[in-house]
C-alpha cells in the first residue's frame, strides 16, 4: 500500500528528476517499490510510509546511503538524506526504456528519441585502430595494423643453420665410431 503523503497512485509509474551533483536515479517507483528495469522482477528500493529505502551497494559492497535509508518522498518530492530535493513526475510505462529498431544492416540502432526520459548518447565512430599514424598495411592477428615484413633473410638463417647442426651431428657420429 502506498502511503497517501507520498502523492503517488497505485499502478502508476514515477521516475526521480536527475540533477548534477546529486545521487542519480535511473529507474522509477511504482506500487511502493523501485525498479530498475520495465520487467519488475527485482525492486532495489521501497517505501515504508515515506521513508524510501534504497537496497543499493557501492564498489566496495557498502551500502549507498547510511543504513540503506536514501530519504522520504512526500507529495511527490523526494528528500535524500543530504537535504537535496528530487522532484518525481509521472511516467508512462512504455517511457521506461528507449526504443530500439533493426537497421537496414541488420544491426540494432537507436530510433530517435521520442520523448523517452532514458536518452542514450549517439554511438561513436568505428576507430581505425591507429593512435599515432594513420593507418596503412594490412591488420594484424590482435587487430592492430601492422607492417608486411620481409621473411627472406630469416629464412637464409635458418637454413644456414639446419646445414650447420646436420654437419655437427653427421662429423660427431663419424669421430665416434
Amino acid at each position: 500500500m502506498i502511503g497517501q503523503a507520498t502523492g503517488m497512485k497505485s499502478g502508476e509509474r514515477y521516475r526521480v528528476e536527475n540533477v548534477e551533483r546529486a545521487h542519480q536515479f535511473p529507474g522509477f517507483f511504482q506500487d511502493g517499490k523501485y525498479y530498475l528495469g520495465p520487467e519488475l522482477l527485482t525492486a532495489v528500493g521501497w517505501l515504508e510510509g515515506t521513508r524510501f529505502i534504497y537496497d543499493s551497494l557501492d564498489a566496495a559492497g557498502e551500502p549507498v546511503f547510511p543504513n540503506r535509508e536514501a530519504g522520504t518522498v512526500e507529495g511527490l518530492t523526494l528528500t535524500l538524506v543530504d537535504g537535496t530535493t528530487l522532484e518525481l513526475s509521472r511516467i508512462e510505462a512504455s517511457d521506461t526504456i528507449v526504443p530500439v529498431a533493426p537497421g537496414a544492416s541488420g544491426t540494432e540502432r537507436e530510433v530517435p528519441d521520442s520523448g523517452a526520459w532514458i536518452n542514450r548518447s549517439p554511438k561513436a565512430k568505428e576507430s581505425s585502430g591507429a593512435l599515432f599514424e594513420p593507418s596503412n598495411g594490412r591488420r594484424g592477428i590482435d587487430g592492430g595494423w601492422r607492417k608486411p615484413k620481409n621473411i627472406t633473410p630469416l629464412l637464409i638463417g635458418a637454413a644456414a643453420l639446419g646445414i650447420l647442426v646436420g654437419f655437427t651431428l653427421t662429423h660427431s657420429r663419424r669421430r665416434d665410431s
